[in-house]
């Protein structure tokens, strides 16, 4: 019994003594600077919104925050920098979905989406589809019906290798339709060959492409609600009903901005991750952040919820992308 007993009592010390590290770095949380890497260049609307953050984080957190932008290899390059400098924290990766799940279906980085985990979700981008302001087709029951009548001659302008295109295949060929898809090196330059004819539509995002509101028409907004930019679309939902379309999601493969850490991170601190969370949305409760959407009329994107809150959703559009590949 005494021999038992002592057993017993050396395992606890052990135990604590191993698991001494890992309460003091929750304790201690963060133990140093953090940093968010920015998986895009400088100037986009998810490094605005990461230098927009920095600040009321670093207020929050009690520690400096830095923004460095790490673009290339469709995120790959700061997602494996947060896999390696992420573990405890004190990295975080500002990316978007479903972009950084295309990367581990189309592509072989060093990391399986599991590994990664979705700490918050900042806005969402819905998709939308345009044409010019004077095209004669004005709703999407008229491109179906062209398309229809005229199969192979509508050509629609993506951004290559984006969701947009991934949306796109989606979209016409559950409607059977024969449309071609031409993609360009950006949002930006798709939208430019719809404006110079040279295509018939755009599939572009809501509020990245007001850059030619005066010079173009939605034919709908792939979001639960109609959007106040462009309020002549209905949202896909109401326009693909008529043909017995159903979405894995009303907002499906929009384009969301989210906030990521390991998912060791999250396994071995789960307090630490819990505090990391909460300090990301409270972070953005700032003056700052809020009179930024005030002065740009997007409040109706913005998000502010835990991962955790939209992955069956994310799941739904997730399981559709590799039938695409």
């Amino acid at each position: 019994m005494l021999i038992r007993r002592f057993i017993l009592a050396l395992l606890a010390i052990v135990s604590g003594v191993l698991a001494a590290p890992n309460v003091a770095r929750t304790q201690d949380y963060p133990s140093g600077p953090v940093q968010i890497l920015v998986a895009y260049g400088a100037g986009g609307g998810t490094d605005t919104l990461a230098r927009l953050l920095a600040p009321s984080l670093s207020k929050v957190l009690g520690k400096p925050v830095t923004v460095q932008n790490l673009p290339g290899g469709g995120g790959q390059v700061a997602a494996t920098a947060v896999m390696r400098d992420g573990t405890e924290g004190l990295a975080i990766l500002a990316t978007n979905e479903p972009d950084m799940f295309m990367s581990t279906v189309f592509s072989r980085p060093p990391y399986k989406s599991g590994d990664l985990q979705s700490i918050m979700v900042d806005v969402v981008d819905p998709r939308i589809m345009l044409v010019k302001k004077d095209a004669d087709i004005n709703t999407f029951k008229d491109f179906v019906e062209r398309g229809k009548a005229q199969p192979g001659k509508l050509a629609v302008s993506v951004a290559q290798g984006s969701a947009q295109e991934l949306f796109a295949k989606w979209l016409f060929s559950k409607l059977g339709l024969q449309v071609r898809i031409v993609g360009y090196e950006g949002g930006g330059p798709a939208a430019n060959a719809m404006l110079a004819g040279d295509v018939t539509a755009a599939i572009g995002d809501d509020s990245a492409r007001l850059n030619i509101r005066s010079q173009t028409k939605a034919l709908f907004v792939g979001a639960k609600a109609k959007s106040p930019r462009w309020p002549e679309a209905p949202t896909l939902e109401e326009a693909v009903a008529p043909y017995g379309l159903k979405l894995p999601s009303a907002d499906f493969l929009a384009r969301h901005g989210v906030y990521v850490v390991p998912t060791a991170f999250k396994t071995k601190y789960p307090v630490a991750y819990a505090k990391l969370q909460k300090a990301l949305i409270e972070a953005r409760d700032s003056p700052e952040f809020k009179a930024f959407f005030e002065r740009n009329a997007l409040n109706d994107l913005s998000i502010g919820k835990t991962g955790e809150a939209l992955q069956a959703s994310f799941e739904a559009d997730f399981a559709e992308i590799p039938k695409l590949k």
